[in-house]
């Protein structure tokens, strides 16, 4: 049997992952919702069509912004566990992959939005947070494997 210790610097682990990373997603919920309005996509439209986006450029951002909420939503659960396993183990290096990871999701929502590139080129300006991500990974697997010896 394995006793886990929860370190004294954890609270900063469990507030990127619970408290910081929730907020990012409520913010990019907001900035979609917004966008929305101003393209006037109907629910349930999840996204405007292709002549929609010809006709209203508003449309377009609105893609954008719901693109970037989507696949922040896809990658957040799983990075949180991340955060929150790691943690256990390795807190420093886990509040410093986590907050890369969540400055790098910012940059990726911002360029994503709000830069003119075509097709939403101005995500790449983040796209660095898969580093994190893999990093994260990485130390679940090593904290896995420490417990397992």
């Amino acid at each position: 049997m394995t006793n886990i210790t929860v370190p004294n610097n954890y609270g900063y682990v469990l507030g990127i992952s619970l408290i910081a990373t929730p907020l990012l997603a409520f913010a990019h919920g907001t900035i979609t919702g917004r966008k929305r309005r101003a393209a006037k996509i109907p629910y349930p439209n999840a996204y405007a069509t292709a002549q929609e986006m010809k006709a209203n450029p508003a449309a377009y951002t609105f893609n954008c912004a719901q693109r970037a909420h989507a696949q922040f939503m896809e990658n957040a659960p799983q990075t949180m566990m991340h955060m929150l396993v790691a943690g256990l183990q390795y807190p420093n290096a886990t509040i410093a992959l986590g907050l890369g990871w969540l400055v790098a999701r910012m940059l990726y929502l911002y360029g994503y939005i709000y830069s003119d590139k075509p097709q939403g080129g101005g995500r790449y300006l983040g796209t660095w947070f898969y580093l994190a991500q893999a990093g994260l990974m990485g130390l679940v697997g090593m904290t896995a494997l420490e417990i397992i010896s």
